[in-house]
């Protein structure tokens, strides 16, 4: 739930290989999957956490940026960090933090690395639904460098679903267990990543 009870606002952005692509105006405290994502550089470039990472950091008593200071989670690029037992405050049942490096140096093609990494953790840890934040504003990432972000996401998502089905087609791994998969964004900006999203996904359909 939204803050205040007000439900957040969630689309269909349609599906790819039998798992829904879904977006949501929620965090990763509040996304309601089995597994839900937040990514979290070595350091933010105000100093300090913001949104939805600082609700995050909040929600787990602060111990999230105690955990980075005392050097057992680092933050450096597609580290992870698994919380199998969240606090009953959290919707989703296990929050996986991974690392994005030094926030001077990000790159769209980092994020889209990321949310790969995502989809095969889900996968490998045979959830059914999982969610997925980026937290660059939350690092103090301007939204002017963000730009094509939702769409790189979009096709990394749609590549790493295809080689977690090819795997299961070759006799190499189960079928894979996800069903749906949702996109983390901010209120402000929903419309414009749905749109994003929804378009990106249209062209990869259609080849």
């Amino acid at each position: 739930m939204a803050s205040g009870g007000r439900v957040p606002e969630q689309q269909s952005l349609g599906s790819w290989q039998g798992v829904t692509l879904d977006i949501a105006a929620w965090d990763a405290v509040a996304a309601d999957v089995d597994l839900s994502f937040a990514c979290m550089f070595t350091h933010e470039l105000d100093g300090e956490p913001r949104g939805g990472l600082l609700h995050l950091n909040q929600a787990l008593s602060g111990r999230l940026v105690q955990l980075r200071d005392e050097g057992v989670f680092l933050g450096a690029p597609m580290e992870t960090l698994l919380i199998s037992k969240p606090p009953t405050t959290f919707a989703a049942r296990a929050v996986m933090v991974i690392g994005m490096g030094v926030p001077s140096q990000w790159a769209t093609a980092l994020t889209a690395q990321a949310v790969a990494t995502a989809v095969r953790a889900a996968t490998q840890l045979r959830v059914a639904s999982a969610a997925f934040a980026p937290s660059l504003l939350d690092a103090g990432i301007a939204p002017n460098q963000t730009t094509n972000t939702a769409s790189e996401m979009m096709k990394a998502v749609t590549l790493a679903i295809d080689a977690q089905v090819s795997l299961a087609t070759n006799g190499l791994a189960p079928a894979p267990s996800l069903r749906r998969w949702v996109f983390d964004v901010g209120a402000a900006g929903f419309a414009a990543a749905a749109g994003e999203f929804r378009a990106t996904l249209d062209q990869l359909k259609a080849g």
